[in-house]
């Protein structure tokens, strides 16, 4: 697909990233119909018209298609089918390409190359459309080749100003198909959104990304976007979302993307089955993204929420910043730089959330794959000195727009009993998102996350226990604003390291478990913080390697009808207990006897806040659910 620069010669086509050339990005007024010089991938058909010949044949709406050629290798030695090309059939011969029966070619007046073209379109249709897409009924082809410089590999093309694709005729059997594929999404996305404004946030990633993730539909041997992952793994700085590279281009890894749809597919889809499931997400996608200044990330925003799955795209959920009070950190942002990490973990899996459901069977490159660690951000552990390791990350390392920067302790024979972990926001980055992976062996030698903590605040620090684990990761991602920041690494103890299991995660850890285990549903409940008969119990955990302090716990409750919670009055439970310290690797337990406040009149449940104070890390706050209960009788006496 052309990028903008094509009006200046730019160089460009729908193909690999990873020969992609750098395209101009500044917005042009486009030239309805192309640029004549460009010739047939982009402009007019060159003269002499009568040398171009055209096969039509019918798609199965009854919309026609078309496939415009030359076998005129004196007037355009360029486009000309090449000789090994240019046979027609001598009866009806099978069309099959990579398996698929695509069904006959026939006519004794046209190459049967070009019929298998056709052929190629009709069936990519017929798949877009059965899959629920909005298709154009009538469709162009134009077999010709852009590029003359040697080693070109262009493989098609079209853009929303055109009548036409275009396919190079260098291209036959399932590469062909992928790119006729290709071409033709490309289409279905004009039918949904004909935008022109390259420059907006998603355009890249959307167009060339979702086109790319398209091919896979229509082919799920192609695998392109995988190969293409591994471009992305090889830098995961890369943005996502539009930004400006030195000259003002667009970056050149807007197909990588793919890798992301694909997962986002996977993961929100309402039917898993064989590889086409979830292509659902894709539509909701480009019905939502309609505005014709360009697709943008509240309108991906907005999509994510009309599909299956909680969570949200990239942001938490926050029911009070300033009191801590955090309903959800189950993001896609988040969980899709989990899985490029731990993907690469072998099989089983114990989440589906950190994998990818197609992940290069058969153990492929893909499939043992990890994100890049630059060189001097892999940690032994062991080496930490006591003045912990300081990374001054440069301006643009993490650049704008859904990148990410991974860091990486190895804890070997002999690791500190705590890492400390320093993160501050040095300039711009407004919103990051900071995840720390704490991965560990199980006894079969199989890597496992045992913990994820996630944080969106600018400036923190957290200490990280150890024991069971074996590498600890830490990946800084911008949401939508580049910047730089300082992240420092060193060894500690003495210390107690408080813990509470928030609602929805599973005991011990502090993230939501997988919306869909039904071994484990949501219940906005935590595991710590519940209604044991009649008294409300809340479990602390000293992960730390000291005693803590006496610790103070207050819980308050309020109605609510619908979960998770709605901004409203907390109003407090009993008196304030008394923690008593808690040794290392201990649970200290405090019980308060459960009386209702009141209620508005249309609750049916109890929400808890349950707020630890005197730790040496500041307020641990808890949020739970004690579910549908009566409301206590209030009886009003008249003396």
């Amino acid at each position: 697909m052309l990028f903008g620069g094509i009006f200046r010669r730019g160089n460009c086509r729908c193909g690999s990233a990873s020969d992609i050339h750098p395209l101009r990005a500044e917005p042009v007024q486009p030239q309805r119909g192309g640029d004549p010089a460009l010739g047939p991938a982009f402009g007019p058909l060159p003269a002499p018209l009568e040398s171009w010949l055209r096969f039509e044949e019918k798609s199965i709406d009854g919309g026609t298609i078309t496939i415009v050629y030359t076998l005129d290798a004196k007037s355009h030695p360029l486009h000309a089918l090449p000789p090994e090309r240019r046979a027609a059939p001598a009866g009806p011969e099978p069309c099959k390409v990579a398996e698929i029966d695509l069904g006959q070619v026939a006519d004794p007046a046209h190459p049967a190359h070009v019929q298998r073209i056709a052929r190629m379109a009709a069936h990519s249709l017929k798949v877009f459309g059965k899959l629920g897409f909005e298709v154009p009924k009538d469709l162009t082809i134009h077999l010709c080749t852009f590029g003359g410089e040697d080693g070109a590999n262009y493989r098609g093309g079209t853009e929303v100003w055109l009548d036409h694709v275009w396919v190079s005729t260098r291209l036959d059997g399932a590469d062909a198909l992928l790119t006729v594929a290709h071409e033709i999404f490309h289409r279905v996305q004009y039918e949904y959104n004909p935008t022109t404004a390259k420059t907006s946030q998603l355009y890249a990633a959307l167009r060339e990304g979702g086109a790319r993730l398209a091919e896979d539909w229509v082919l799920d041997s192609g695998d392109r976007y995988l190969k293409d992952g591994i471009e992305f793994l090889d830098d995961p700085g890369r943005p996502l979302i539009y930004h400006g590279a030195p000259g003002g281009e667009i970056a050149p890894h807007s197909y990588a993307a793919a890798l992301f749809w694909r997962w986002l597919c996977e993961q929100h889809g309402e039917i898993a089955r064989d590889s086409e499931f979830g292509h659902e997400v894709m539509r909701t996608i480009l019905k939502r993204m309609v505005n014709t200044d360009g697709y943008s990330l509240l309108e991906l925003r907005e999509a994510r929420g009309m599909v299956v799955g909680e969570g949200h795209l990239d942001r938490f959920a926050q029911l009070s910043v300033a009191n801590g009070e955090v309903l959800s950190t189950e993001t896609d942002w988040g969980n899709f730089l989990v899985a490029n990490w731990m993907h690469a973990t072998g099989k089983p899996k114990s989440d589906r959330r950190f994998d990818y459901v197609e992940n290069d069977e058969g153990g492929g490159r893909f499939s043992r794959k990890r994100p890049f660690v630059w060189p001097g951000e892999t940690l032994q552990a062991g080496k930490l000195a006591a003045k912990p390791y300081v990374f001054e990350i440069p301006q643009g390392a993490v650049r704008a727009g859904f990148a990410a920067r991974y860091t990486v302790v190895d804890l070997g024979d002999a690791p500190p009993s705590l890492l400390k972990v320093d993160f501050a926001v040095e300039q711009g980055m407004g919103d990051p998102l900071v995840q720390i992976l704490m991965v560990g062996r199980d006894a079969a030698g199989q890597e496992r996350l045992k913990d994820l903590i996630r944080i969106d605040s600018t400036r923190w620090t957290r200490f990280v226990p150890t024991t069971g684990l074996t590498q600890v990761v830490v990946i800084v991602a911008a949401r939508e604003e580049s910047g730089r920041y300082r992240l420092a690494i060193g060894a500690a103890a003495g210390r107690a390291v408080l813990h509470v299991t928030p609602w929805n995660a599973a005991a011990g850890t502090s993230y939501e478990t997988d919306p869909r285990d039904t071994d484990r549903p949501w219940n906005w409940t935590s595991p710590d913080l519940m209604l044991d008969g009649k008294e409300l119990r809340l479990r602390v955990t000293n992960r730390g390697d000291a005693p803590s302090e006496a610790l103070t716990v207050t819980i308050h409750a309020q109605g609510t009808v619908n979960l998770p919670l709605q901004i409203g009055p907390w109003h407090q439970v009993g008196e304030a207990a008394s923690l008593p310290p808690i040794a290392p690797g201990a649970v200290g337990e405090v019980r308060i006897p459960w009386q209702p406040p009141r209620m508005a009149a249309s609750a049916t449940s109890w929400g808890l806040r349950a707020t630890v104070a005197g730790g040496s890390d500041g307020r641990l706050v808890v949020l739970s659910s004690i579910g549908k209960l009566p409301q206590a009788r209030i009886i009003d006496m008249v003396l």
